[in-house]
């Protein structure tokens, strides 16, 4: 064993009442939930810290129940990504299903939950963007002059502009509220490995509903795993201004504009630039067929 090395001090709450407890004690604690983003941080353990303080959260039973109704689904924080398939797979967006499968199989899925996926502090998986399109919300519980508070956020409103967590000081997303409305076109893409190539990798998210030459609705997020993700107005109006079937001089121009429009916020590799446009050349090109072939059959 090296010189000065020491175990974390693990703290298992039962209920928000012990956590709330907890974390006024040791302020400076770091939630665990399925532990698959802080253990493949370098030099999180063993540590030479001598105060690390963990707070375990898989004991909030809270925190694992699961309800929903005809509009909406509600899921604890700390329900993994392979439970929101087991029990969602029939209700929620195809493009949430399509994006945790793309995450891994059964053993990683398992150990990653929710709540964990979201409130990375220095890494932003895929899945806040895909949620972000459907105007989905969290339940965040924070300390307020020694007590406990809950609020309703929307999703995009715990980042700021690039996607980067912005919440409280020892705040915890308790819920994850899902919006139920399916989308006629659900698209999600993803280049390199957000685990192994991140500097690198991009995702794609999109949803709308073509109609005619219309994409209306139209949603989009665009994730950095290393920096942070987008999802704004600027990135929407640039796809539900367009009028399919696009001309490849017109397709460019959406390329350039949204490439453009990351480049302002992140700085991106050269590779990153490549995959996010060859992506956007790939959605056009889905988008010009769905136009070909519409039916309007297909709006009812």
């Amino acid at each position: 064993m090296l010189e000065g090395l020491r175990s974390p001090n693990i703290h298992t709450p039962i209920n928000i009442g012990e956590f709330s407890s907890i974390i006024q004690h040791y302020p400076t604690s770091s939630y665990w939930a399925g532990g698959t983003y802080i253990m493949s941080r370098k030099g999180f353990y063993p540590s030479s810290t001598t105060n690390d303080e963990i707070i375990y959260l898989g004991s909030i039973e809270e925190l694992h129940r699961i309800q929903r109704n005809d509009r909406v689904a509600e899921f604890g924080s700390m329900v993994t990504l392979y439970e929101l398939i087991a029990t969602g797979r029939s209700i929620l967006p195809k493009i949430l299903i399509d994006n945790i499968q793309s995450i891994g199989g059964k053993i990683a899925t398992s150990r990653i939950s929710l709540g964990g996926s979201l409130a990375t502090v220095d890494f932003r998986s895929s899945l806040a963007g895909t949620l972000s399109l459907f105007d989905s919300s969290c339940e965040v519980k924070f300390m307020k002059k020694k007590r406990m508070h809950s609020k309703w956020y929307p999703l995009l409103s715990i980042y700021d502009k690039t996607g980067r967590l912005s919440l409280p000081e020892r705040a915890l997303i308790s819920r994850v509220r899902i919006n139920l409305t399916q989308k006629n076109f659900q698209k999600f893409m993803s280049l390199g490995s957000f685990l192994y190539e991140s500097k690198d990798a991009v995702a794609i998210s999109i949803a709308g509903n073509p109609e005619n030459d219309n994409f209306n609705d139209a949603k989009i997020a665009i994730t950095y795993p290393n920096m942070g993700f987008i999802a704004n107005h600027d990135l929407d109006n640039i796809f539900s201004s367009a009028r399919f079937p696009l001309e490849q001089s017109e397709s460019k121009s959406i390329e350039d504009a949204i490439l453009e429009v990351c480049k302002q916020n992140f700085s991106l590799s050269a590779l990153q630039k490549l995959r996010t446009r060859a992506m956007i050349k790939e959605i056009i090109s889905d988008l010009n067929i769905k136009a070909l072939t519409y039916t309007p059959l297909e709006a009812q």
